[in-house]
């Protein structure tokens, strides 16, 4: 990426493909896998694996790695969103329950 371009014009030239990456591998997923979630729930999902993919191009954006292997990392964070957004909801909920216990080395 050139120095005087943005991250969003970037985001905007070719970028905004990436989260429709993620989006269809959570599609995928769910298409393939034996679920009883209601509709909205697939949505949801759908949307988070979205966003995931984007947020992971904004991060490899500047990596020197090649596309190829970019956009598999986007499709499997869109496959793995739910449970990368569930872990990290849950170390955010025992860091604040108790904060000292991760600031402590042992």
């Amino acid at each position: 990426m050139e120095p005087e371009k943005s991250m969003i014009r970037e985001f905007l030239t070719g970028g905004w493909l990436v989260p429709l990456i993620g989006a269809a591998a959570m599609f995928a997923r769910l298409l393939s896998g034996q679920n009883n979630l209601s509709f909205k729930q697939q949505f949801k999902r759908i949307i988070t694996a979205a966003i995931a993919a984007g947020i992971a191009w904004f991060v490899l954006e500047q990596t020197d790695v090649s596309s190829l292997t970019k956009a598999i990392i986007y499709g499997i964070i869109g496959v793995v969103s739910p449970e990368i957004i569930g872990g990290i909801v849950r170390l955010g909920q025992k860091f604040e329950s108790n904060p000292l216990k991760f600031l402590k080395r042992k």
